[in-house]
């Protein structure tokens, strides 16, 4: 009893003199360290000073005030407790590195670290959300421009109101940034690494002296980017273990390079829009298994043999659902030489399914001539081809056998296609299928409404008909389900807020 007293007087008496400390920089250089003092305090005493304070007590602040503050001393003390290091604003304070070094900010195990309001330049790695990572201590980046070199993350970090303009490497654990612009990025752990993006901006010309080709890399991992768009840049994804891309509500446009995989990684894409992109907007292969729903692919092209905005290799995976294509075309040199399916395409089939469910897809209304397949096409015979419930204005161009299951869709006009007449509608006039213009029409992405009188209405098959269409509304609209991505006459009351349940 006696030794339970002795011991509560001493954690009480220790716990009194815990206490957070302020920090204030004074001045802009980097002189020879000689303590923080009232009125002389640079950012090196400073950070020395919070690193001998007591490392039970609360979190430190380390206050840097407006101007450019140049290092030239090396690297900053390691702080063993929490610290905040507070700039004026990422407009106003201004940390610049001389000499190369690898950490600018880092605390230790057990010291939470935040780096606020300021921009970092000439650096490489300036906060060591690695070393902080692995010890389990959680990093926070907000309102801060990194300019001048890579920034590094691993374990618990958080990147808020923040502009990378170089390249973003996720190394380790858990990493979300929010509201943020990044030039490029790369996810290199383990399967358990995580790296969740929303509402950022990722801008390959976001640095405009960087000449060097902008890239989302996705080596091992899981990458998650929602609310968010990509653009001036290439996505190889490259899955060397566990690794899963999931795109929400994303808008793709202007890119150089398709989203790509060439291993094994599962693919989930939602709700977004891939437009005028000029080397494809998916390349579906190595092993990979793909679900695409909700989503539209709107005046890409490609100078290749196969695919305008969607081509799928090997023994790949790929699901399109609720989905439109609409002005998807060639070169004209590609064209010239014969490329197959200006929307859709495929090659070097080896067990490869590829499985098309309520997708409306449609022709530009001028197209480079030599094409096979305006609409869907491929070489060889080792894919099979899936096609329930859906519009195909234009052409397909694929061998026999290549087209195994087709039940409930629309070939406007012509008869190219190989479906079955017995179980689809072949040879429909334009004029009949009365597809609207590509707009609007409620949900995320635009649409082809149906206009009233429409071939397409109610004639879709009843057993592969979906619960909801593109825009999330309910199925069927009328007495059978619409053929084609969106219902003519659907209720949008029950799915308006995009919740299904």
């Amino acid at each position: 009893m006696l030794q339970s007293l002795v011991a509560a007087l001493l954690f009480a008496l220790i716990s009194a003199n815990v206490h957070a400390a302020t920090f204030q920089v004074t001045r802009l250089d980097d002189p020879s360290p000689n303590g923080c003092l009232a009125g002389d305090c640079s950012l090196r005493e400073a950070m020395a000073a919070a690193g001998a304070n007591d490392p039970l007590g609360p979190t430190d602040v380390v206050v840097v005030p407006a101007g450019t503050i140049l290092l030239t001393r090396g690297e900053l003390t390691v702080v063993a407790q929490r610290l905040r290091v507070q700039g004026a604003g990422s407009n106003l304070t201004r940390v610049v590195q001389t000499e190369e070094f690898t950490n600018m900010f880092f605390t230790a195990a057990g010291g939470d670290l935040a780096v606020v309001g300021m921009r970092l330049d000439s650096f490489k790695g300036p906060v060591d959300g690695c070393y902080a990572g692995f010890q389990g201590v959680p990093v926070l980046v907000d309102d801060i421009i990194f300019e001048g070199g890579n920034l590094q993350v691993c374990g618990t970090t958080q990147v808020r109101r923040s502009e990378i303009r170089t390249s973003l490497y996720c190394n380790y654990g858990q990493t979300v940034v929010e509201d943020s612009a990044i030039r490029d990025l790369t996810v290199q752990g383990s399967g358990e690494t995580t790296l969740t993006l929303r509402r950022v901006l990722i801008d390959g010309e976001l640095d405009p002296a960087n000449t060097n080709l902008a890239q989302v890399g996705l080596i091992r991992g899981q990458l998650v980017i929602e609310d968010s768009t990509i653009t001036n840049s290439e996505i190889p994804m490259q899955g060397i273990g566990p690794s899963t891309l999931t795109l929400r509500r994303v808008h793709y446009i202007d890119n150089v390079g398709p989203i790509r995989t060439e291993t094994d990684v599962l693919v989930t894409i939602e709700d977004s829009l891939f437009e005028d992109n000029t080397v494809r907007a998916l390349y579906a292969a190595g092993g990979g298994d793909w679900t695409v729903s909700g989503s539209s692919f709107v005046n890409n092209r490609v100078d290749g043999n196969a695919g305008g905005a969607v081509v799928l290799e090997d023994d790949t995976t790929l699901r399109i659902r609720n989905s439109t294509f609409s002005g998807n075309s060639f070169t004209v040199a590609a064209a010239a030489d014969g490329a197959r399916g200006a929307a859709i395409g495929f090659r070097n089939g080896a067990g490869a399914q590829l499985i098309l469910t309520h997708v409306t897809l449609v022709r530009p209304n001028t197209m480079p001539a030599g094409v096979v397949g305006t609409a869907i096409g491929g070489l060889g015979n080792g894919v099979a081809l899936t096609l329930s419930n859906s519009i195909v204005q234009g052409s397909c161009g694929m061998n026999n056998g290549v087209l195994q299951n087709n039940t409930g869709n629309i070939e406007s006009t012509g008869d190219t296609c190989g479906l079955d007449p017995e179980q689809n509608r072949i040879n429909i006039s334009n004029a009949s299928l009365a597809l609207g213009p590509l707009a609007n029409n409620g949900g995320p992405t635009p649409t082809r409404l149906p206009g009233i009188g429409s071939f397409a209405i109610d004639r879709a098959s009843t057993p592969q008909c979906l619960p909801t269409d593109q825009r999330r509304y309910a199925r069927p609209g009328g007495v059978r389900c619409d053929v084609g991505a969106v219902e003519a006459d659907a209720d949008d009351t029950l799915f308006a807020n995009g919740f299904e349940s």
